[in-house]
């Protein structure tokens, strides 16, 4: 996600960026834009390498996430808690911090399982969100929770989910034939960036206070992704089995298929929809993935006629 918000505020905006980059060598941007980018080389997670370097930073995105093990708490919540005291310590107006949807209940308040029974990568997002919340800090705050991300054009890494649906392709035909219960919300890297500009520049951030901000395009449900899936594939949906949730108990119980805590409340808890959920277009500009042939095209998934 990183590679698309600097290339779409160099390109689309006249800001300063500084960014703190572990690799540098990975940022690949036409020489025009370089000239107002100032790249510190540091480990997020070192913030002694680099928090004096900062200088006044009037907007700040941590979007830098670790997945798991012992710095998902280091990474994801320290390390934000420090770089949001010291920004407010020197002038800072404003920080967006990444955090996850899946922490969030349907109208934005924290989801308790999500602490309870989330991996520690959910986790260490749910103690952020806490986090910086509580902070008795002079600066705006405002929380990102991206839904199932879509992304990796050619030059930049693919997303988890663009991943999966890349290798779900081929068996497509084999989705056609099942029908299950759910809502979900999906979005493009690209789009993200888009949301992340307009936001940086507004005069007011949407909603209510604490400021939490899910980005998605609007809601589908399980089937009409699953038939669009297949349709763009060029597969006719046959009729369809329902999945139930006891036939995915015993197919665990058969195949004993290894389940954790968060992976089986999410199972049982398949509405991951949200009230408001926030795009380009929502903001007054145009997306650039609205739909999902468009999204699957991005990232490389062939359709068939």
């Amino acid at each position: 996600m990183g590679h698309y918000l600097v290339e779409e505020l160099a390109r689309e905006t006249k800001h300063e960026l500084v960014l703190v980059l572990r690799n540098p060598a990975k940022l690949q941007l036409a020489p025009e834009h370089m000239e107002r980018i100032t790249v510190i080389e540091a480990d997020v997670k070192d913030t002694g390498a680099y928090l004096d370097k900062l200088g006044h930073i009037d907007a700040a995105i941590l979007a830098a996430a670790c997945w798991g093990g012992p710095d998902a708490p280091v990474v994801n919540v320290d390390t934000k808690v420090a770089i949001t005291r010291h920004l407010a310590a020197h002038g800072g107006s404003r920080v967006f911090y990444f955090s996850s949807a899946s922490v969030l209940d349907h109208d934005g308040s924290m989801l308790q399982a999500a602490h309870d029974l989330g991996t520690e990568y959910i986790r260490s997002k749910y103690d952020q969100v806490v986090a910086i919340e509580s902070m008795d800090v002079d600066i705006e705050r405002i929380g990102i929770f991206p839904t199932l991300v879509l992304g990796g054009e050619e030059g930049k890494p693919m997303s988890h989910f663009a991943k999966l649906l890349k290798e779900a392709a081929p068996w497509a035909w084999a989705a056609s034939f099942f029908r299950a219960d759910g809502r979900f919300h999906y979005i493009h890297t690209r789009d993200i960036a888009r949301t992340m500009r307009i936001l940086v520049d507004a005069k007011d951030i949407p909603g209510g206070k604490p400021a939490r901000i899910v980005l998605g395009n609007t809601a589908t449900s399980v089937n009409q992704f699953v038939g669009d899936f297949t349709k763009y594939r060029g597969i006719r949906n046959p009729v369809g089995i329902k999945l139930r949730d006891s036939y995915a108990r015993v197919f665990i119980k058969l195949f004993r298929v290894q389940m954790e805590a968060w992976d089986r409340y999410c199972m049982e808890h398949r509405d991951l929809s949200f009230h408001h959920p926030v795009n380009p277009a929502v903001l007054g500009e145009e997306a650039y993935c609205s739909d999902l042939p468009s999204a699957l095209a991005s990232v490389g998934v062939k359709g068939k006629r």
